[in-house]
This record gives structure tokens, C-alpha cells and sequence, in this order.
């Protein structure tokens, strides 16, 4: 669907660990897409895709990091658009691993995502499969920095929930549920900077955090998702990711 959330992928250092770690985690199985970008591939459907970081930003000291994807009617519009309204255009439109375009895209806050026009990079609308992205979240610290560029961009409507410092994104053609949600919290809890997290569904968390600290990775904290709670995991190149159970 336009303007909601398609897909995630991880930029990683040694992609033969990284392998090694979500096979674990998640149990997932992997697909060539082509010579530097694989398909993660759960029991049922593709989950997220994996890549080796470029070596120019490897020589920047970028982190190992999880990128949400954004599924856009006409990329070119949604990235002049962008500029518009305070973004910082990362990487301009290009082709995508298996078809489409991208566009990697900052917010005025700082937290990056990438705009994708295709239909090759999905997954499910489900909430309810395992090893797969079932939700993502703006952590920032205002929302007054990036309220008007979402609702300017992607035309979303967001929302006040019943808890404090916490909003849901909801487009104009459904109004009854959430794409996305919006956490602002202080440095203290999130650290110095704003990102969208990444959210998969685990069957247990008590046996996804034993094998995740077994293969080298760590739980970072626990971070409130509504009613129900959510884990900051890293893997073992300090790549973040939440986990939640079903």
C-alpha cells in the first residue's frame, strides 16, 4: 500500500555472521537477489533483506543499522517533496537490488528511512508472523521537528494514544489502524539519535534473548510499545533491533 511501510534491510559488516545470527534468532533461510544483497526468508514469506555495507561508508564509520522502507506512488515527487519540506536527501533515486527504485531520505530530526516505488520489496500484512517486521517506530526527541514533514509528505494523520510521549500514524484511507507509531522519549532513554526502529515477532522472547546473548549480541532495554512492551536487542555488529512477542 502507498505510504505505509514495505520492507527492512540490514547493512552489516561480516554478512556470513549476520546470516549465521538471524538464522538462529529468527530461523531464517536465504535468497540471492543478486551478487550483494540477499533475501532473509522466514517458513512462510520473505521477512527482510541483507547486505554488506558499501566500503565508502564503512570508511565513514557508519554503524551496522536496520533501514525501514516506505512504499511510494512517484519516488521522484516524494524526494523533491522531501527537500521541500527540510529533508536531507542521503541518496537520490537509484535502482533496487531486485527491482524498483530507492531513495535513502533523512528527516528534518535526523532519523533516516528509504522511500521504495515497486512492488518486489514486501511483505505480508500480517501481524502475526514469525520472524518477520510487524511494526516500526519514530524515536525522536520532539515531535514539533518532524510532524508537519509526515503529514506533508505522506499525507499521514497522527494521532495522541493514551499514553504519554506517544503517538500512532494512521493513513487517510484507514483511520481505525495504525502503520507506525511515534515514541519521544529524552536521550537518556534513547540515546543521541533519531531513528526508526525495527520491530520483529518472536515466538518467545525468554528463548530469543538466550540465543541472541549466546551468539554475541545483547539486550539493551525494554521499551514500552502501548500496552504491551517491546526489547532493544544488538546483534553482534551492534546492528539495533526490537523484538516483540506474540
Amino acid at each position: 500500500m502507498i505510504n505505509t511501510f514495505t520492507w527492512a534491510d540490514l547493512s552489516t559488516f561480516d554478512i556470513n555472521a549476520a546470516k549465521h545470527f538471524y538464522k538462529q534468532c529468527f530461523g531464517w533461510t536465504y535468497q540471492e537477489l543478486d551478487d550483494n544483497y540477499l533475501s532473509c526468508e522466514s517458513s512462510v514469506h520473505s521477512a527482510a533483506g541483507l547486505f554488506t555495507m558499501p566500503d565508502k561508508l564503512q570508511e565513514i564509520g557508519m554503524p551496522s543499522f536496520w533501514m525501514s522502507y516506505i512504499q511510494v506512488q512517484d519516488i521522484q515527487q516524494t524526494v523533491r517533496n522531501a527537500e521541500l519540506h527540510g529533508a536531507k536527501i542521503e541518496i537520490k533515486p537509484q535502482s533496487a537490488a531486485s527491482g524498483g527504485t530507492i531513495a535513502l531520505i533523512r528527516d528534518p530530526s535526523g532519523a533516516g528511512f528509504t522511500c521504495y516505488e515497486g512492488d518486489e520489496l514486501s511483505t505480508p500484512n500480517s501481524a502475526n508472523l514469525i520472524g518477520g517486521v510487524v511494526w516500526n517506530e519514530l524515536h525522536i526527541s520532539s515531535l514539533a521537528k518532524v510532524k508537519d514533514f509526515y503529514t506533508n509528505v505522506f499525507s499521514w494523520h497522527i494521532k495522541t494514544t493514551n499514553h504519554k510521549n506517544r503517538y500512532e500514524i494512521f493513513t487517510s484511507s484507514n483511520e481505525q489502524k495504525p502503520i507506525a507509531g511515534i515514541q519521544v522519549s529524552s536521550n537518556e532513554i534513547r540515546g543521541d539519535k533519531e531513528y526508526w526502529g525495527v520491530y520483529f515477532l518472536v515466538d518467545s522472547l525468554t528463548d530469543t534473548i538466550k540465543k541472541i546473548e549466546q551468539l554475541g549480541g545483547q539486550i539493551i532495554a525494554e521499551q514500552p510499545l502501548g500496552d504491551r512492551y517491546a526489547l532493544l536487542a544488538y546483534d553482534q555488529q551492534g546492528a539495533a533491533f526490537y523484538i516483540l512477542e506474540t
